[in-house]
């Protein structure tokens, strides 16, 4: 009989409810899948179980937020585990499983997985962590790891909305200094992130035809910062419009050397990664086996 490791973030957004676990179980073992169930307790258990158990299993699925899947993929690399992995989304905002399109219903989710191969997938190395779509700083960002988890789990993304607000009154500029292998960029920005999807902090989406989830590039966005309100307004304008001209950059990168950037905080999938002199950062292509 076929081995699936199931892995689960019992503290993970809303769906908090034996009854979306069990429905899942009986999918896979329906498919003929012997399920073995490990919950996360903290932070890098993921990581952790992976890395021990993934190789056993003939399929590995996770449950939680992206912080849970970034964890787990961690530890696929890692440890040099090539199997196949699953994603049941059950965050708060789930911005990576909206770009892929995956079901938030765990039954629906789980019987997709069953059903379909799995497919190379991107990371992004970020001074040597991998990150999964994301690895950002500046206006919003710290929203993403600084909600409490009893508020996401209680309101959903709004919780993000309505936490993240407060930042709009503590813009702060960051000084960048971003080596591409073709061109530089120097300035005072006031958002920067290199991405692997269409939407972003549950509000900034991306062409679907720009992003490629295998293409061994990631897109790289930088926005100046605003001369006042209005011209702010003019800028956010423009990011939901998809108009990235101006004081706006969009480009496809495959590494980039960042500077002067040691008192500024990322966040790497929701997950908070403390600022360095340098960051270096490359896209290791087909770095995982995922169903999508």
């Amino acid at each position: 009989m076929k081995k699936l490791l199931f892995i689960i973030n019992p503290k993970a957004g809303v769906k908090k409810n034996k009854n979306y676990i069990d429905d899942a179980i009986k999918v896979f073992e329906e498919a003929g899948y012997k399920v073995g169930v490990k919950f996360t307790k903290k932070r890098f258990d993921g990581t952790e179980i992976a890395k021990e158990y993934g190789a056993k299993a003939d399929m590995v699925v996770c449950m939680g937020g992206d912080g849970t899947l970034n964890e787990v993929i961690q530890g696929l690399i890692e440890g040099q585990v090539s199997t196949p992995l699953g994603y049941i989304p059950a965050g708060s905002t789930n911005d990576f499983a909206t770009s892929l399109g995956l079901k938030t219903d765990p039954k629906e989710e789980a019987k997709y997985i069953v059903s379909h191969e799995a497919k190379p997938l991107d990371m992004g190395m970020f001074n040597g962590r991998y990150f999964v779509y994301t690895a950002s700083a500046g206006i919003f960002t710290k929203t993403s790891y600084s909600t409490p988890q009893k508020m996401k789990n209680k309101l959903g993304h709004f919780a993000y909305i309505l936490h993240g607000s407060r930042e709009l009154f503590h813009i702060r500029r960051l000084k960048l200094k971003v080596e591409l292998e073709d061109e530089t960029y120097e300035g005072k920005y006031i958002f920067a992130a290199i991405n692997n999807a269409t939407k972003v902090g549950g509000i900034m989406k991306l062409d679907e035809n720009l992003v490629e989830f295998n293409d061994g590039v990631f897109e790289l966005m930088l926005v100046e910062f605003p001369k006042g309100l209005v011209e702010f307004m003019k800028l956010v304008v423009k990011i939901f419009k998809q108009e990235f001209t101006g004081k706006i950059t969009l480009k496809q990168i495959k590494q980039a050397r960042i500077t002067d950037c040691t008192d500024i905080d990322w966040s790497l999938d929701g997950e908070k990664e403390k600022g360095q002199p340098v960051v270096e950062f490359k896209v290791v292509h087909d770095a995982v086996n995922f169903i999508y």
